[in-house]
């Protein structure tokens, strides 16, 4: 697994579950309870276990995108 890139990775994964958010982060998301701002032009994912991932400009747009799908 520590030999696997994040992008294949990301491509192994279902795209309708799973969604990059970040250059380092992957989620789940189910797994995503909120998106709060931070800072002027950034936001966090709030997750239900209370963790809290930066989300890039790019991945807010995808993550704001799947999100839309399903609701």
């Amino acid at each position: 697994m520590k030999q696997q890139t994040i992008a294949s990775l990301e491509a192994a994964l279902d795209p309708k579950q799973f969604v990059r958010i970040h250059r380092s982060y992957v989620v789940n998301l189910e797994r995503v309870t909120r998106i709060e701002p931070y800072g002027k032009d950034s936001r966090v994912a709030i997750l239900s276990n209370g963790a809290r991932l930066p989300v890039s400009r790019a991945g807010y747009a995808r993550l704001q995108a799947l999100l839309d799908e399903r609701a």
